[in-house]
């Protein structure tokens, strides 16, 4: 079963992202790396590790402000991104829209404006942990993409540490909120763990061809926020990591990377 974003909750994922965009705050998080946002440095590593040295035409789908844009270009690559918020969209385009072979659009992943086979490698990087689904994202990545073409899709997982850590501070987090010192925004989150993307991509056709993990925290919320650069330093050794496939070691990564191949 394919189940849609809802109207409603479409437009409070674009509400939110065109704020994000016109305050500059996404771009932000990829310019300099600190305690709050290094996870987003790592996992673009992680995408940048299984995506080709050599590309040929590449779909980023929630390309953001184009934060792939120019490692696209240096590995030979064509660059085509669609996003759902268009600040997003003209963001990336003010900033790459003037180099050559690449394009900008808005465009929603569950219904992609391209033709059958017309991508080599496709880029998903947190977008699908705002759908109900997986399902009718996987199917569309896998309609456009070239036979023998590569997806790289991240995920962040359903279970891990700081899931953990987060439910027992529950009392703490919600006198925070009452006192106005909650940050996170109330967006709807899909968390899949890797074997429940991994068979979501197999109902659409493609076949897991390698993967990832990323945001390692065995010094766990809260003090991740209370002391954001100290456990920064902490954590970040253990990102080497990030190819390993136990469960216990699995269990202190946030997210999940994976390739997939048509």
């Amino acid at each position: 079963m394919t189940t849609q974003n809802s109207p409603a909750q479409a437009g409070a994922v674009i509400e939110h992202f065109d704020k994000m965009s016109t305050k500059g705050d996404w771009s932000r998080l990829y310019e300099s790396l600190d305690g709050r946002n290094y996870h987003f440095h790592v996992r673009r590593n992680r995408v940048l590790e299984l995506l080709p040295e050599k590309l040929g035409r590449v779909l980023d789908v929630g390309c953001g402000p184009g934060v792939m844009t120019e490692v696209v270009l240096e590995r030979g690559g064509v660059f085509d991104g669609v996003d759902l918020s268009p600040e997003m969209v003209r963001e990336a385009s003010e900033k790459f829209g003037h180099l050559p072979n690449v394009s900008f659009g808005v465009g929603n992943i569950e219904s992609i404006d391209a033709r059958d086979e017309t991508y080599d490698q496709l880029i998903c990087m947190a977008v699908i942990e705002y759908l109900k689904t997986p399902d009718r994202a996987m199917s569309e990545m896998a309609r456009v993409l070239k036979p023998g073409g590569v997806a790289i899709i991240t995920m962040p997982k359903r279970w891990h540490v700081s899931r953990v850590t987060v439910a027992a501070t529950m009392p703490v987090r919600l006198m925070a909120k009452l006192l106005g010192a909650a940050t996170a925004d109330h967006l709807p989150r899909l968390r899949l763990q890797p074997d429940e993307l991994d068979e979501a991509a197999r109902r659409a056709g493609l076949t897991p061809d390698g993967r990832s993990q990323y945001h390692f925290t065995p010094i766990a919320y809260p003090l991740t926020r209370v002391a954001p650069a100290l456990t920064m330093r902490l954590n970040l050794p253990f990102e080497k990591l990030h190819s390993a496939r136990g469960s216990f070691t699995s269990f202190w990564a946030h997210g999940y990377v994976a390739r997939y191949r048509k």
